[in-house]
């Protein structure tokens, strides 16, 4: 697979599935349990966005509305989007092979299910 070079001075991550790179993130921001990247789609992205543009939706919606169904239904597009075996590559080094990500546009958050490296 062809890498981008590493970008020098900002830590950027690259989304990948099955070796094929969906996206680059360059770091924005570390809180405690989430990192917030700007996210940089590659064309390779495309047939995933719905499914992401789906679970943003759905977390805007838990904002106002805690039922039970909505829950399920949010809970059901998490599913989804962890069977796709993402994989979150640290460019430079270091790898995520478990996490919960969220796309929303040019924004990209994830937290590692597993620390496996730190963030910066």
């Amino acid at each position: 697979m062809n890498q981008p070079p590493p970008t020098r001075g900002t830590t950027v991550y690259l989304l990948e599935r099955d070796g094929v790179l969906l996206g680059r993130m360059p770091l924005r921001e570390v809180e405690m349990f989430a990192v917030h990247c700007d996210f940089e789609p590659t064309p390779a992205f495309e047939p995933y966005r719905a499914l992401f543009d789906e679970d943003a939706a759905l977390a805007t919606r838990l904002a106002d509305d805690d039922s039970p169904e909505l829950l399920e239904q949010a809970e059901a597009t998490l599913d989804r989007i962890l069977a796709l075996n993402l994989l979150i590559r640290r460019e430079g080094g270091g790898v995520h092979r478990e996490a919960m990500i969220s796309v929303e546009g040019d924004r990209a958050s994830f937290r590692p299910l597993h620390i496996e490296e730190e963030p910066q």
